[in-house]
């Protein structure tokens, strides 16, 4: 994918320093940074985080681990404090996005807030390569890859106040997205796409609420066999995250701790869902992928296709 980076190497170089927990994090194994304890959960394909926040309050993050990967630590957002990276295989062949990064950024109260994203990124022995600092502000932007309409975007996502903020215009020397041309051999030539040509970006962001309300239902699905959910909202917004990725992270924040789980985890995110359904809790529902799957029928747009729902208040869980 360096073939088609916009980015010079000079840009390139300037990559944020990480602590590597674990080049290869694979089931069966355990690590310890700070109060953090992450594992594999056995008997399945789930890995956890866990740990306690500046209160002593417990918090939990429940994803899915695919296949053996590598765990990370740095201060992405220069708060003070050192924030997770897991990356892990998708599993995915041809154009499918070969890696999913989730990131732990931890917020002043010492509670996760997490966020995973697919994407062609690459490690090495000092860790994610696509972790930069553009403008050198001590906040790391993850550059991130995807291929629509014929061009790759390149677009660009910086740590702030342990959430991801995705760059829409001037950042340092670039202005985001960058577009490249699909061609026969390597081309890091930004251009215009050509009239006739949409290409579009996700938003896996997660510091902007797109939309708001009361869940009303929750009608599940099979997302082992890439089978959408639909969550309804109280004013009419129809919401259908994407079980192909499984990123979408639900997350329940409340006096007594911070529970969240990826769709990856689908049971974790089931039973999170229907109890803040149950409690008629009011949801911030952030992020947008540019497309979702509905049955057999071809991908289309669709208003709602969230890669966040976050939740704060009491739930009963069932």
């Amino acid at each position: 994918m360096r073939r088609y980076l916009p980015l010079d190497d000079k840009e390139i170089s300037l990559r944020v320093p990480q602590k590597v927990l674990r080049s290869r994090f694979a089931q069966g194994m355990t690590a310890r940074l700070g109060s953090t304890t992450v594992r594999f959960l056995e008997g399945s394909d789930e890995i956890r985080f866990s740990g306690f926040d500046a209160a002593g309050k417990p918090w939990t993050v429940t994803a899915s681990a695919m296949m053996e990967g590598g765990l990370y630590a740095a201060d992405l957002d220069g708060n003070g404090i050192e924030d997770i990276i897991y990356v892990a295989y998708t599993g995915g062949n041809g154009l499918a996005p070969p890696r999913h990064v989730l990131t732990l950024l931890f917020d002043g109260t010492g509670r996760p807030v997490p966020s995973e994203m697919d994407g062609y990124f690459e490690t090495d022995a000092r860790g994610l390569q696509d972790l930069i600092d553009l403008d050198g502000n001590g906040r790391a932007e993850l550059i991130r890859q995807a291929y629509d309409d014929g061009y790759w975007v390149t677009s660009a996502y910086e740590a702030r106040d342990a959430h991801w903020h995705r760059i829409n215009g001037q950042h340092g020397s670039r202005t985001f997205p960058i577009y490249t041309r699909f061609t026969n051999r390597a081309n890091r030539v930004p251009t215009t796409p050509a009239p006739g040509r949409h290409p579009v970006e996700d938003d896996l962001s997660n510091d902007t609420v797109a939309y708001s309300g009361v869940l009303t239902a929750v009608r599940w699905a099979n997302i082992q066999m890439s089978e959408s959910p639909k969550l309804d909202l109280s004013n009419g917004t129809i919401c259908t995250p994407v079980a192909w990725y499984s990123s979408m992270v639900v997350v329940r924040d409340a006096a007594d701790g911070r529970v969240a789980a990826t769709l990856g985890a689908s049971a974790e995110a089931h039973a999170l869902l229907d109890a803040i359904m149950k409690s008629k809790l009011t949801v911030e529902v952030k992020g947008k992928r540019r497309y979702a799957m509905t049955g057999d029928s071809p991908l289309k747009p669709t208003p709602c296709v969230p890669e966040t729902v976050w939740a704060s208040g009491t739930v009963k869980m069932r």
